[in-house]
């Protein structure tokens, strides 16, 4: 009788936990992480080459950041869903994923949500980088709820674009079906924000008239639901069984809309922080908006030789005074209307005064022109503000310059006109102290009435 033979045991039937995630699967090879870095990289490129521009200024910051969501971002991540909506038509797939396990809704979100987390995630990293860059920089002020919340409406914003563009590619049986949302988003995102009317209140990245303004609370969940609405009223009216249900979201976006195009200009607000004044002890003083009090001290720097030509002048204007939404600077207020700081990039860079004397020059045009009716201006005006501003390079303060200018634009009677002016500059320089301190306040007090005619001579 032969021995029994051992028998192996039958291999386990596999597991199916073991099957790949459908995220897992998009994030390493589908087309979700190359579309959130698309977008990182816009965002970093656009606002990297217009930094000047915003660095430093919160409200610009917020402006043209979503301004760049709206017009860069929201026809890319609008394409992105539309190439991802394509997939099965281009690769001929369709049929076959019809007849597996997983319904209609399941094929459709396992490729679309991984892509909608990482363009949301890469815009609100790029965000955050974006604002961290001004920080430093910071002129004042800051942001407030209004304007965090607005972000998380853009986030809304871009989510909704991509599922729009999903549905789109899942529709249209076309390579080339990603331009027709990209370029449909640039014209109806586009156009709105060039064309002052009731319509145009219903772009998402609205922006105030003045950027002063800070936003209601209740703007950004308003924006939300009107372009979260529209696009899962697309996303439902696709892919649900009972397609009136696309009715509900649709209605919503409706009442949100109706919303922005009757509030109007109430959804944004003056700014306290951009009327109230914070002044140094200076002679003159100099005073800034909150917004921009960090800018207290530049300003001064750049102001510091102006303000020891003028020590001891009598009659002078109290202050320099940023121009604030509302307020007039009036002559005889005491107050004259200092050189404004924006737009950036020009008189400042970066919390930084780029030119002192082109700075100072402006600050004696307040001084020596103000709002008259005869802009003309003192017969004597080049010979007191190139005493006063001698570092900008105008006016007289290069002699050879100035006699080379007048003979080539003038001819000989401004080559006179010129000499006489350097005469009388040098004789202004020559007076004793005292002297040319009340010849310059009496100068200085004709010109902030507007009485040319009572300037003295010299």
């Amino acid at each position: 009788m032969s021995a029994p033979t051992a028998t192996r045991p039958a291999p386990a039937p596999p597991n199916p936990g073991a099957a790949p995630s459908p995220w897992r699967s998009e994030l390493r090879r589908g087309l979700a992480p190359w579309a959130g870095a698309a977008v990182l990289l816009t965002l970093a490129v656009t606002m990297g080459t217009k930094a000047a521009q915003w660095q430093g200024d919160w409200a610009e910051t917020h402006g043209l950041l979503r301004t760049v969501t709206m017009l860069l971002l929201g026809p890319l991540v609008a394409a992105a869903g539309c190439w991802q909506g394509g997939r099965e038509h281009r690769r001929g797939t369709g049929d076959l994923l019809r007849q597996a396990v997983r319904g209609r809704r399941d094929r459709a979100l396992a490729p679309l949500a991984p892509l909608v987390a990482c363009v949301v995630a890469a815009q609100l990293l790029g965000t955050a980088g974006v604002y961290l860059a001004t920080w430093p920089y910071s002129l004042g002020g800051g942001l407030t709820w209004g304007h965090g919340l607005l972000h998380a409406a853009d986030a809304v914003f871009v989510a909704g674009l991509t599922a729009v563009g999903f549905v789109v590619g899942r529709v249209v049986k076309w390579r080339g079906a990603a331009l027709v949302p990209a370029l449909g988003c640039y014209l109806l995102l586009g156009i709105p924000a060039y064309v002052d009317t009731p319509l145009g209140r219903l772009a998402p990245a609205q922006q105030p008239g003045l950027s002063e303004e800070i936003p209601a609370l209740w703007l950004a969940p308003v924006i939300a639901v009107w372009v979260g609405g529209l696009a899962l009223a697309a996303l439902v009216g696709h892919l649900a069984r009972r397609r009136l249900l696309a009715l509900v979201p649709l209605l919503a976006a409706a009442l949100a809309g109706t919303v922005l195009v009757q509030t109007g200009d109430d959804a944004w607000g003056t700014d306290p922080r951009a009327q109230r004044l914070v002044c140094d002890d200076g002679t003159p003083q100099i005073c800034v908006t909150e917004r921009h009090r960090n800018l207290l001290a530049p300003a001064g720097e750049a102001l510091s030789d102006l303000r020891e030509r003028l020590a001891g002048v009598p009659g002078l204007p109290e202050r320099f005074v940023e121009n604030r939404p509302g307020h007039r600077i009036r002559r005889d207020g005491g107050e004259v209307q200092l050189p404004m700081f924006t737009p950036l990039g020009r008189s400042v860079v970066r919390g930084e005064m780029t030119d002192h004397a082109v700075y100072a020059w402006e600050a004696v045009a307040a001084l020596l022109s103000p709002d008259c009716p005869d802009p003309s201006g003192g017969e004597l005006d080049d010979v007191v503000w190139t005493y006063l501003a001698p570092t900008y390079q105008r006016n007289l303060s290069d002699p050879a310059d100035a006699l080379k200018w007048a003979e080539r634009y003038e001819g000989a009677k401004g080559v006179t006109e010129t000499r006489a002016g350097l005469k009388r500059l040098d004789r202004l320089r020559a007076l004793p102290d005292a002297e040319r301190a009340a010849w310059l306040g009496e100068y200085i007090a004709a010109a902030q009435r507007c009485d040319l005619a009572a300037q003295p001579a010299l």
